[in-house]
């Protein structure tokens, strides 16, 4: 096994919301917003609050508006697959998504089925990702789940799906009661033992999994070598460790699966937007780690890491320019 080096959408115009009359001139605005030099506004999205996908997102917004300082942008929380598909609907400029989503989406797989998202480009890979499930201490593999409820997160969550994914391999899913809920719920879930186990896939120490750790028992559960082989070849996973003492009380490390964080845009934004949004931040990676330390392993050896659908042409420009990319 190997390390990794480690809304509902806000619609611009208010409009949309007031009349269906608005419906063709919002679009058109939408269209000449795409066609501009300089973008009116930028909407990033990343995870749930408070979280690397998130932060990173806000810091992008950030160092946006270093270069388009009249740009309006808008950051909200979201998920994985539900940003792919605000992506593809050009409802949001900068979505992230773990790698294995992204190629799904593209090629109208799993949760994308006969619905491929083929105006989706790449921008950049910005670190990795770990799944981490932390389980009550009588539950020793996601087999013992059976019986019992699980906060995996919410619809359109990868936690969610990558859960759902280990149990279903290993025969256990319909026995196992789902608690559809957001990060903020999950420690409180289970302190309460409403939940005897809650799953987030993110950068390590993930927050949620560290405060339910700091205050009550618990351990995280490991994937099976045989079931992470399975979802490796089926979804695109890696098999990942997290190292031993990365949370309290954890003295070995933990195999697990895991994946690739993709900052991702669609074809139709100009090519001199994507290029600038790689550039700057690029060029100030110091203020990524400052949104989040996840971003420290934001480096030339993870930057154009497990890309498998086309870059935006921009953000090739820009990767090519500083030899990233041949």
């Amino acid at each position: 096994m190997r390390d990794f080096g480690r809304r509902d959408f806000i619609k611009m115009g208010t409009g949309l919301a007031l009349s269906s009359a608005l419906v063709l001139p919002a679009a058109l605005a939408r269209k000449a917003h795409a066609a501009a030099a300089t973008p009116e506004y930028l909407t990033m999205v990343g995870g749930g609050q408070g979280g690397a996908w998130y932060l990173g997102a806000a810091a992008i917004a950030e160092l946006s508006k270093k270069v388009w300082p009249g740009v309006a942008t808008t950051v909200t929380p979201g998920g994985g697959i539900s940003n792919l598909k605000g992506v593809g609907a050009k409802k949001i400029e900068v979505g992230f998504a773990f790698a294995m989503d992204v190629t799904a989406a593209y090629k109208g797989m799993l949760k994308f089925e006969g619905k491929p998202v083929k105006n989706l480009r790449a921008l950049m890979s910005t670190n990795g990702a770990y799944l981490s499930t932390v389980a009550k201490p009588d539950i020793k593999s996601y087999a013992d789940l059976a019986g019992k409820s699980a906060a995996p997160g919410r619809a359109g969550m990868t936690g969610l799906a990558s859960f759902e994914r280990i149990v279903n391999q290993m025969g256990v899913a319909k026995d196992v009661k789902i608690v559809n809920t957001g990060y903020g719920e999950m420690s409180a879930l289970f302190q309460d033992n409403v939940v005897q186990s809650a799953t987030v896939i993110g950068s390590i120490p993930h927050p949620v999994v560290d405060e339910i750790l700091s205050v009550t028992e618990g351990h995280l559960l490991p994937v099976d070598d045989a079931v992470a082989d399975a979802l490796g070849k089926a979804f695109n996973y890696e098999k990942v460790t997290i190292p031993a003492g990365t949370f309290k009380g954890q003295d070995k490390d933990v195999p697990t699966i895991g994946s690739v964080t993709q900052v991702t845009t669609y074809a139709e934004m100009p090519d001199e937007w994507a290029y600038n949004i790689v550039k700057t931040t690029w060029e100030n990676r110091k203020r990524m780690v400052q949104a989040h330390k996840a971003y420290g392993e934001f480096g030339e050896e993870i930057a154009v890491k497990g890309v498998r659908i086309p870059f935006h042409p921009g953000a090739a420009q820009y990767w090519k320019e500083i030899g990233l990319l041949k």
